[in-house]
């Protein structure tokens, strides 16, 4: 179970920032007197919590003579108001400006925390992880206890929205340790909670949840998720009756908080623990209570608990209709909540990546500034002593970079002609070998799919023959270019010999490959040379296959797609042809159809 995002949008990005509770109905002082500051900061006290109060003030600063800091300060209550409207587009803009200017390091955390608030509830996970990032950096110069454990608590909430629990975790404890009030205490405890019952570590006996319940009196939402944990655990474990002693006194107050993120995953517990105890009826109702509440929620374990219960009544009963009906709501269901699943992990592995390769960068610039560091003070010396060897130092120097210069430009062009087909500039066979084989290998261990195309030029021996090689080579060429166009960036692009090519399609299924194959086989048939008059028409046989077809051995794809590439071939050039294990059984190891 997760706390749904809107969890993240109450307690940071509606109050948790806030140093002390101020009351919703308090009199706004407009007095001339008031300084600038003064209002900067009751405006920000009740950003969240007064909104009519926040807006009558900010008017009020709108016509106040500022000094460039308060402008800033000014503009990040602003965005703020834009985001609270639905205005994300403009507010982001601003943001990223504040966090660009000369702002103090308190107003930047600020702006880049609504940011990480923004993306989250949008669910750009990419972008979330790298303002989070910058989070870390800035909160190094915070002083602030508060936005010290604001930072913590984004950060435990963040990582346990996209499932790295153990980050999560850690950053949950830290918040528990350095909480200075109830709020803080209620919400570190709660992460701590969510996280340990997702990574199987919760000990539902443990004296520490009784005191976690007990921090969040005054915040009962937060008090209802804890409750919900412990249930799921119950129900993973078995214990059913507990599960309903867990969460049957508390049900009238979790409905009357009217939050649905909430109230579904409570539903959906009770409707798994009623249908394990054979209350078929009692399931079923919270069951068609989920499905009423869970628009707008996105894609939820309720929803698909939801569809899976009412499937598997409609099944018990006969009605295959129904059933058929209900399992395809809850197959749609279950694909939609794994695939944000695969989203979020993608996402922190990209973040991943990026966050060793900009390390491995610094590394880098630190030896190289180490090293001309050293060069620098090596020539002062040398200078004091004998001006000749200086001279000579410096012709030296000059030589080994000339020379540096010299190899790097000499390897970037082996690089070049090692991994790049010279002629069209897409990649090679024995590179497009490597890094295909390194995507499998991936995509295998994610299970996720990858599909592969291959395709042939037809008549390119007539093309060659009739217009000559220059022609020829000028085609290849705009084959490359505009199937290039019409492909991903992260697809594996190659030409494999002659007027042969290929492409792997990491992460995408047979109908990404098919829509890919069409979209190149008519832009090659759109190319034309102004210059020459001809009604020639570039056409391709095209073989399609993927690793639900063929597995997940490139060998085994490569003589697949080659196996549909040469049916298409047989029925008349210019096809597209889809793999088919029976239809294409008789196909020899080199890829030829020995009988059709």
């Amino acid at each position: 179970m997760q706390i749904n995002i809107l969890i993240l949008t109450l307690c940071l990005f509606f109050g948790l920032a806030m140093a002390e509770e101020v009351d919703m109905t308090k009199e706004i002082n407009m007095a001339k007197d008031v300084s600038v500051d003064s209002l900067l900061k009751q405006a920000d006290q009740v950003k969240s919590s007064d909104p009519e109060a926040f807006s009558l003030l900010l008017d009020s600063l709108e016509q106040q003579p500022i000094n460039r800091q308060q402008a800033l300060y000014l503009q990040y209550l602003q965005a703020y108001e834009l985001t609270y409207q639905g205005n994300n587009a403009q507010s982001i803009e601003i943001f990223n400006e504040i966090i660009s200017s000369q702002a103090d390091e308190q107003l930047k955390f600020k702006a880049n925390q609504t940011l990480i608030n923004i993306y989250a509830i949008s669910q750009n996970w990419s972008l979330g992880l790298s303002h989070l990032s910058k989070n870390f950096k800035l909160l190094e110069s915070i002083k602030d206890p508060e936005l010290i454990q604001n930072g913590l608590a984004i950060a435990a909430i963040f990582y346990n929205q996209i499932e790295q629990y153990e980050l999560g975790l850690s950053y949950a404890n830290k918040l528990k340790q350095a909480a200075t009030s109830p709020r803080n205490s209620c919400l570190a405890n709660g992460l701590v909670i969510e996280a340990l019952l997702s990574l199987n570590q919760l000990d539902v006996e443990s004296p520490s949840l009784e005191t976690a319940i007990n921090s969040c009196d005054d915040e009962v939402i937060m008090q209802s998720f804890i409750h919900s944990y412990i249930a799921t655990k119950y129900l993973k474990d078995g214990q059913l009756d507990k599960v309903f002693e867990q969460l049957l006194p508390r049900l009238n107050v979790i409905e009357n908080t009217h939050y649905p993120g909430l109230i579904v995953e409570v539903y959906a517990t009770l409707s798994k623990a009623y249908q394990g105890q054979g209350q078929t009826s009692d399931a079923l109702d919270y069951a068609n209570k989920i499905n009423k509440l869970a628009n707008g929620l996105g894609n939820t374990q309720a929803t698909v608990t939801a569809y899976e219960i009412l499937y598997q009544d409609a099944q018990d009963r006969g009605d295959y209709r129904q059933a058929l009906n209900y399992h395809i709501k809850y197959t749609q269901a279950d694909r939609a909540y794994l695939d944000d699943i695969k989203t979020k992990h993608l996402a922190f592995q990209l973040a991943e990546h990026q966050t060793a390769e900009q390390q491995n960068r610094i590394a880098l610039l630190d030896r190289q500034n180490n090293l001309l560091l050293t060069e620098q003070q090596l020539a002062k010396a040398e200078a004091e002593n004998n001006r000749l060897f200086i001279i000579l130092l410096c012709a030296v120097i000059t030589l080994l970079v000339f020379w540096g210069y010299k190899s790097w430009t000499v390897q970037r062009s082996l690089k070049q002609l090692a991994e790049y087909d010279s002629l069209t500039q897409i990649l090679n066979r024995g590179h497009f070998t490597q890094v295909t084989q390194s995507a499998l290998n991936y995509c295998e261990n994610t299970k996720t799919s990858l599909s592969y195309i291959l395709f042939d030029l037809d008549y390119f021996k007539q093309i060659n023959d009739q217009y000559g090689h220059a022609w020829g080579d000028w085609v290849l060429q705009q084959v490359a270019q505009v199937c290039q166009a019409h492909g991903r960036k992260n697809d594996l692009f190659a030409r494999i010999g002659g007027e042969e090519f290929c492409i792997a399609l990491p992460g995408s299924d047979i109908n990404t490959a098919i829509r890919l194959a069409e979209a190149c086989q008519k832009a090659m048939a759109q190319i034309k040379d102004s210059s020459k008059e001809t009604d020639l028409v570039v056409t391709a046989s095209f073989g399609i296959t993927d690793t639900q077809l063929s597995g997940y051995k490139l060998e085994k794809l490569m003589h697949d797609a080659d196996c549909a590439m040469y049916q298409s071939k047989h029925n008349g050039r210019n096809q597209i042809s889809v793999f088919n294990p029976d239809k294409h059984a008789t196909c020899s190891a080199s890829g030829r159809l020995l009988t059709q």
